[in-house]
């Protein structure tokens, strides 16, 4: 038996919309952009992304930490000569 509260594995793109905190347009965008794309299944009409992997493909975007002093170290360093 299903727990009736939890969410089901494939959303379509007005669930998904609500899970991620994203409008649609953006993805849709994600869903049909060239590279790296957002995995969907399309049935009839709807486009359904299963919640697992949405989650993971998110997960392979999040934003990198860059260490900004390192980096003008490095500018220093090559217009210096002193690397």
């Amino acid at each position: 038996m299903t727990n009736q509260t939890s969410q089901p594995e494939w959303l379509d793109l007005k669930a998904l919309r609500g899970y991620a905190c994203v409008s649609e347009r953006t993805l849709r965008e994600w869903i049909h952009r060239a590279s790296n794309t957002l995995p969907a299944a399309r049935v009839g009409a709807k486009i359904l992304v299963r919640k697992s992997t949405f989650d993971r493909w998110l997960e392979n975007h999040s934003l990198k930490t860059i260490d900004i002093g390192c980096i003008v170290d490095e500018l220093v360093a090559g217009v210096t000569g002193t690397n």
